[in-house]
């Protein structure tokens, strides 16, 4: 084996050893400059945002933007996907965290009545609901998969609190679930009109003691 192609091969070694690290980067960038967008829209709405707004936001300029995402709505699915992700990934953890399914459902509840009182964005979903979703199909498709999954997580832990014998198996498991994800969006309007955190507390603890064993 000659000098040349033993120096070639370990140049090649180098090379894709730097190469890549780059590339995770690559990913990470994305990652980080969807999330500085998603503030922006989150604060300002869709339509009020620009693009200005947006490539000073995430300190790109306008051809990268377009070259790594798209426009202004491609990029704003981009957005409520990844706050998509987040929100049940919280969801998840917090159920992780929990001695019991039925103290998950607690933590929730409680977490949800905190997050409405001390959140000054809002809801980024219910947002969107209200002022992109009923023309944009795309963005209507993933909340309402986005509803589905949520769903299905809450009905998933109550059924595993009432086979653990927390709560009572005469209730309906998807009902109680869509119950207390109506009673979430409730309290948020309720907030919005009258800004009484008292009220959204109280709330939130008649629906913890609507749902503990009677007796």
């Amino acid at each position: 084996m000659c000098f040349e192609t033993v120096v070639s091969k370990k140049n090649l070694l180098l090379l894709h050893q730097i190469v890549k690290p780059m590339g995770r980067n690559l990913e990470f960038d994305k990652e980080e400059t969807v999330k500085k967008a998603m503030n922006v829209f989150w604060e300002k709405g869709y339509n009020a945002t620009s693009m200005q707004d947006l490539v000073d936001a995430m300190q790109i300029n306008r051809s990268s933007l377009y070259n790594t995402i798209g426009d202004k709505q491609q990029l704003f699915h981009e957005c409520v996907s990844s706050y998509i992700d987040q929100v049940m990934e919280e969801a998840r953890q917090k159920a992780a965290n929990e001695k019991s399914p039925l103290q998950a459902l607690i933590r929730i509840i409680s977490d949800k009545a905190d997050w409405i009182i001390e959140s000054d964005k809002g809801c980024l979903g219910v947002k969107t609901i209200f002022e992109v979703a009923q023309n944009d199909e795309t963005v209507r498709n993933m909340l309402c998969q986005s509803n589905d999954v949520y769903l299905k997580f809450m009905t998933d832990l109550i059924q595993s609190a009432m086979d653990a014998g927390e709560i009572e198996h005469s209730e309906d498991a998807g009902m109680m679930a869509e119950y207390i994800m109506i009673s979430f969006t409730g309290w948020k309007q309720s907030y919005i009109l009258q800004g009484n955190p008292i009220k959204v507390k109280k709330m939130a603890d008649f629906l913890i003691k609507s749902i503990m064993p009677k007796g």
